[in-house]
């Protein structure tokens, strides 16, 4: 169920990196759920994004970081995080839409930090990479000067999105379990992938815009699959009581 894609594409999907003690870390912070596991992991609490960072000032404000480097080590004074969770309907990871700042329709990305509190995000310019949208002054800025080159990262304007500018035209997220078609082989590998009649389990890995990789839970397989093999819920408006879906 496995199949090869674009370099660029996997790489994003599953994170294909070179293998390294500092990535595998910075992995696992990212899958720290609680302020509680990410503290136990080495890692800041980072109130304003409810989400675990290195436990530095550089990736989080001292006063909304929890952590050796922050306002406290307490996970207790996180008031945020003490309320009732509810799955945010724009989050990390989800398939969105927006207007682009000139007025002209339209541009598509995945949501790559979500400041839930703030109530702001980035979206991903492009599968493959971690670039991120930028405002309009910052692309018709002039060129850098050779010297200003590599401090210029600084002064990036990133676009900051407010719930209203966007549109979630999918809200599947990394984590979601949900039904997935599989790809069944073929007599050429070349050949277009052919969708199984019935679905599996499975839990989403990663999101692009076209592909989400997925880890079928019977046995753990993770396949790289067009979105449209995932029954894809999250948009669904059916009445209460009424049938989601019906395998094939």
């Amino acid at each position: 169920m496995c199949w090869a894609w674009t370099v660029a594409t996997a790489a994003c999907l599953v994170g294909s990196q070179p293998a390294g003690h500092a990535l595998a870390d910075l992995e696992e912070l990212d899958l720290a759920e609680t302020c509680e596991s990410c503290l136990a992991k080495g890692g800041g609490w980072c109130t304003t994004e409810q989400r675990c960072v290195e436990d530095d000032v550089a990736y989080c404000e001292a006063e909304s970081l929890i952590g050796l480097a922050g306002f406290t080590d307490d996970c207790g004074s996180d008031e945020e995080g003490q309320k009732p969770h509810v799955r945010p309907w724009i989050d990390k990871g989800v398939l969105v839409s927006y207007i682009h700042e000139n007025g002209t329709c339209c541009g598509t990305g995945i949501v790559h930090r979500a400041y839930h509190v703030l109530e702001e995000y980035t979206v991903l310019l492009q599968d493959g990479s971690k670039e991120e949208v930028k405002t309009e002054r910052w692309n018709k800025r002039k060129p850098a000067k050779k010297k200003d080159e590599n401090s210029e990262y600084h002064n990036i304007e990133f676009r900051y999105f407010k719930p209203q500018e966007l549109t979630v035209l999918s809200g599947l997220r990394p984590g979601d379990l949900v039904q997935a078609h599989f790809a069944v082989k073929t007599k050429d590998a070349g050949e277009e992938l052919v969708k199984s009649r019935r679905t599996e389990p499975a839990v989403v890995v990663n999101t692009t815009r076209t592909h989400v990789a997925v880890n079928f839970t019977s046995d753990h397989i993770v396949s790289i699959l067009p979105r449209d093999f995932l029954v894809d819920l999250t948009n669904d408006t059916l009445a209460p009581g009424r049938a989601r879906h019906t395998e094939l």
